[in-house]
């Protein structure tokens, strides 16, 4: 229809959406969102230990469960300054079985109350074993002498 002044009168209904359409824009606005989702998951610390995050004692284990390392790597664990490390054993398998107490050969950095050893000639341990092998620390607060906690954990060296 044309106007009084030669214009034309706007149109009063919008152009219909087909059902092709919609679905097409539900598809993408669903792929969209999923997109987020995965990127939210992907994002996260995939490396994370339930063991390790929800416990307040346990700041970080070296290496981190599951890691792959060389033979002079450091394998030790960071507590929360008011824990401490009473043993530290290293077993050439996966069962935590037939280690070797290495507490008296780590190195504590009093500041950051990390504890590590590094396999070196004169140690219990010259180099870590190839393949697998497991770390076990046990450790207690020190407000509360006695009462200990104990986490084991697996890598491998190649």
């Amino acid at each position: 229809m044309r106007a009084a002044d030669g214009g034309f009168y706007p149109s009063r209904t919008l152009p219909s959406v087909t059902r092709r359409s919609k679905t097409i824009f539900a598809a993408l606005l669903l792929s969209g969102m999923s997109m987020f989702v995965i990127a939210g998951l992907i994002g996260r610390d995939s490396a994370t230990d339930v063991s390790v995050s929800q416990n307040p004692a346990i700041d970080e284990l070296i290496p981190n469960r599951g890691d792959e390392v060389l033979q002079q790597a450091s394998v030790g664990i960071d507590l929360a300054p008011e824990f401490r490390l009473l043993s530290l054993v290293i077993s050439p398998n996966l069962n935590c079985t037939g280690g070797v107490e290495v507490i008296d050969f780590t190195n504590q950095l009093e500041g950051l109350n990390r504890y590590v050893y590094v396999a070196d000639s004169g140690k219990p341990l010259g180099s870590l074993s190839a393949d697998d092998n497991c770390a076990v620390a046990i450790f207690e607060e020190t407000s509360r002498p006695g009462s200990t906690q104990r986490i084991d954990w697996q890598f491998t060296v190649n």
